[in-house]
């Protein structure tokens, strides 16, 4: 969702907005979009940590798809009950946690989850189960291969969630489930966490580390700056970006994480394709990108910073980047 959202802005900026010159346009900001619907493809290509880029194919192929859970029940109250049952691996947007929930409302109702860890790396789940009255149902909370990918998870090793029961007809919220917490068959590895990059962020105990361009993406619509975060702090916090500029020009690019206390998180601050052409970029000459970090739950400002030179850019070959439009 976050990304069609983006791509709906860059259409609207694409009539309004002038190429580069004295006119600025503030970056959007936004609160953390609850679900990100991932399109991908066989031939996808999804950076890595490293600033290479890992075939999305291959990255599936690999994935270890032996973990299995036990069957047990994760969460009761006298309103829901929720099973969890086992795993699927057959889902081409990633794996899936397969539940099993009882609705003891006399109304129906709609499972949803704004956020989930594996391994301690935030991701953007998809998950919508509806509940008829009194009655149960099956569904899967699926983990995304783009967000386990560029956050390095190979294997399902602990899934953490949090389940949000809204009313079916109206969507208003009736109530949400604390951390909930699986683990699986996998044996436990020992966790080290590559923060090398180009810091933008080192302040009490929260981590902003960029590591660098590419064009060699997922998605064939532009080019991607990757972030690695972390909340080493006892709150939860939302990072985004402000103002993205690339070659001197400002870009309708949007990133908003959230992360839960002493979690990480790895996402990517897209320059997306009608941008490039719109400015004529064929070649990413410079990028700047400045972040806030927010209190999730107050939406209190925390910090910013200050715009940020990109230190890391990709080969400068124009056949690698978007062509620029012709006029």
């Amino acid at each position: 969702m976050k990304r069609m959202i983006c791509l709906a802005m860059c259409a609207l900026m694409a009539v309004s907005v002038c190429a580069c010159g004295d006119q600025k346009t503030d970056a959007p900001t936004g609160s953390q979009p609850q679900t990100a619907a991932v399109s991908q493809t066989e031939t996808g290509i999804a950076p890595t940590e490293s600033g290479g880029s890992l075939s999305l194919k291959s990255f599936v192929a690999g994935f270890d798809k032996t973990p299995t859970v036990y069957e047990k029940h994760i969460y009761e109250d006298k309103d829901l009950s929720v099973k969890v049952t086992g795993v699927d691996y057959n889902a081409i947007s990633g794996p899936g946690l397969q539940l099993e929930v009882e609705n003891h409302y006399k109304k129906d109702i709609v499972i949803q989850a704004p956020y989930a860890v594996v391994n301690g790396f935030m991701v953007s789940p998809e998950i919508s189960i509806n509940v008829p009255a009194e009655k149960s149902a099956k569904g899967t909370l699926t983990l995304p291969y783009f967000n386990l990918a560029i956050s390095g998870v190979t294997s399902l090793e602990t899934i953490e969630f949090k389940l949000r029961i809204v009313d079916a007809k109206s969507y208003n919220p009736i109530s949400k489930t604390d951390l909930l917490t699986v683990k699986t068959s996998a044996e436990p590895k020992e966790k080290e966490f590559d923060e090398s990059g180009q810091t933008a962020y080192d302040e009490d105990d929260i981590k902003i580390i960029l590591k660098g361009v590419s064009t060699d993406r997922a998605y064939s619509d532009g080019a991607e700056l990757m972030v690695y975060m972390y909340n080493g702090t006892d709150r939860n916090i939302a990072v985004q970006t402000g103002k993205v500029i690339v070659n001197g020009c400002d870009m309708t690019s949007v990133m908003n994480r959230t992360i839960l206390p002493k979690k990480r998180a790895v996402d990517v601050v897209t320059f997306y394709k009608p941008d490039m052409e719109e400015h004529d970029i064929a070649v990413i000459d410079s990028v700047k990108v400045s972040f806030e970090i927010k209190d999730a739950d107050s939406w209190e400002t925390i910090s910013s910073t200050e715009l940020i030179n990109v230190e890391q850019l990709p080969p400068q070959k124009p056949t690698t980047v978007p062509t620029a439009a012709k006029k």
